[in-house]
């Protein structure tokens, strides 16, 4: 097997931009000097930030504190999601391991820049009868600046998929400039042209906000705000920090159940989101998985499989248990970088990782989380 047959990447899009890295599923890490620029408007929108943080940061603080915590109603099928990348190659055995797995949740990427392969995205998602599916929207620098072709692009998504959805997660990672939005100002314009659609599309959900890590001053500027959108729901993609665990603090206070706190007191306060909160992106990259892995691959910054499987089940369980959660997505099935399972060698190879989801999906999601720390 030569070394581009073992390295392929699992999602092989017909119009891949030159910035897309097709091995960790996301734009390629720009230089400083190639970040968009747009000088007052910039400054104008970090003041905005600062502005709303300061109104609101007596509210938060006041719901932060006394937010309790409640049993959750949601059982394991309706609260544990999985997402999926599109490639027909593997849709079959995709769909043995889901119905192995025991998932209804399902989520799939719909990148606007890849309209022409729509048919493919709906054949795909087809494969998989009786499944509750999000779709999300990928947006690029070119949905920012031609929000009317993004609008276009979102409409003829939409139309595609009503047969198979009505919940639609509108951008994905807006606080990072190689996602295309210079500040956060560009992602509720992004988020305002899809809800001009929800006069079209009746009954349809949509999911937003979209920040991803633990970067509450943005959040709440996603939450809280006076423009033209309203949320079905908070999507966050809440990621613990690299290696550790879900039990690991940042800024000395918020571990993920703190970091989920303030995300609950945020959207219960916010003028944009109704009172859901989902998380539709988490993992933990990989040791010595170059080029999948999003980050160094060095072990100051990944786990190995053993420890991420530890930690998926630690996350779903803290999750469930706080109350305040509507779903958690795990991202994704195939990806030798931070997936349940790796398709190198030209075979595919279920790791712990998968097996603790399946156990999860099979009672253990009730399970008290046993505390672990990080093991390093």
């Amino acid at each position: 097997m030569t070394s581009s047959e073992k390295h392929r990447p699992i999602q092989r899009t017909k119009n891949q931009p030159d910035w897309w890295d097709p091995y960790s599923c996301q734009p390629y890490k720009m230089r400083d000097e190639d970040k968009p620029r747009s000088g007052l408007g910039n400054v104008w929108e970090y003041c905005k930030v600062a502005f709303s943080n300061l109104i609101g940061l007596p509210l938060i603080m006041a719901q932060y504190l006394t937010l309790k915590k409640q049993a959750s109603t949601k059982s394991a099928e309706d609260f544990i999601g999985l997402s999926l990348s599109m490639d027909l190659e593997y849709a079959e055995q995709m769909v043995e391991m889901v119905q192995e797995l025991g998932v209804k949740r399902l989520l799939v990427r719909i990148p606007s820049w890849d309209i022409q392969a729509l048919p493919d995205y709906v054949r795909f998602m087809e494969m998989f009868p009786n499944k509750a599916f999000v779709i999300n929207v990928l947006q690029s620098r070119d949905s920012v600046l031609e929000l009317s072709q993004w609008q276009s692009q979102l409409r003829e998504i939409i139309q595609a998929t009503r047969h198979l959805t009505n919940t639609y997660w509108i951008g994905n990672a807006v606080n990072r400039t190689k996602w295309g939005c210079a500040h956060s100002g560009q992602a509720l314009s992004l988020q305002e042209k899809a809800e001009e659609l929800r006069a079209e599309f009746e009954g349809i959900k949509l999911l937003g906000s979209s920040i991803i890590d633990f970067e509450p001053l943005l959040s709440w500027r996603t939450l809280f705000n006076f423009r033209r959108y309203r949320l079905d729901a908070n999507a966050a993609l809440l990621y613990v920090n690299r290696r550790h665990s879900p039990y690991g603090t940042q800024y000395g206070v918020f571990d993920l159940e703190n970091k989920l706190r303030l995300a609950k007191a945020m959207t219960k306060l916010s003028n944009r989101s109704e009172d859901e909160l989902w998380i539709t992106e988490t993992n933990w990259p990989l040791l010595n998985t170059k080029p999948y892995t999003p980050n160094s691959g060095n072990p100051t910054r990944t786990c190995d499989e053993v420890t991420q499987a530890e930690y998926l089940k630690l996350y779903y369980q803290i999750a469930w248990q706080s109350g305040w959660v509507d779903s958690v997505y795990w991202w994704q099935l195939i990806n030798p970088g931070y997936g349940l399972v790796d398709h190198r060698d030209g075979r595919l190879r279920k790791m712990p990782s998968y097996y603790a989801l399946k156990e999860l999906m099979h009672g253990e999601l009730y399970d008290q989380p046993k505390r672990i720390d990080n093991p390093y």
